[in-house]
């Protein structure tokens, strides 16, 4: 009989700092994570936590039966952008294009933000020139949760 182990996954724990308006909307970010002999691998798209992305490596603290996260260990080389879809109708269409440039995203249906992965062999360059001109149209607005990839000239 095979005793394979499935994978474990843990929902770790990120505390967020909140600013005077009040945003994030929450002071902990719960992301799933893989755990692995070299500690969790994210496997989650975080939608407030910055300086994290999936694919990386990190270690946690465990407190009240809940894992917190400690340190970043090894970066996995992705980048994260989160978007805010302001044009009424706009997401899935927006989310589509992204997912045709190979970045994965994840929705938060109440504020119409995707979480954006941009994983480490993709090119910034169409996906930038998407956001910055979609921007421009007044359909969204960006910010990078994480940046690893290398800005392209151009974009400077």
């Amino acid at each position: 009989m095979s005793t394979e182990h499935s994978p474990v996954f843990k929902k770790v724990l990120f505390r967020l700092e909140q600013d005077a308006q009040g945003y994030p909307p929450a002071s902990v970010e719960g992301l799933w994570a893989q755990q692995t002999e070299a500690g969790y691998l994210i496997d989650s798209i975080p939608f407030y936590a910055y300086g994290i992305a999936p694919g990386d490596l990190i270690s946690v603290s465990e407190a009240d039966g809940q894992a917190w996260f400690a340190a970043l260990s090894n970066s996995g080389g992705a980048s994260v952008f989160r978007v805010l879809v302001k044009l009424s109708g706009a997401l899935e269409p927006v989310r589509a294009a992204l997912s045709e440039f190979g970045c994965p995203s994840e929705v938060e249906q109440a504020v119409k933000m995707l979480a954006v992965q941009v994983p480490p062999t993709q090119s910034l360059d169409t996906l930038l020139y998407y956001l910055l001109t979609q921007r421009e149209a007044g359909t969204l607005e960006f910010e990078e949760g994480v940046l690893r990839h290398a800005i392209p000239a151009e974009f400077r």
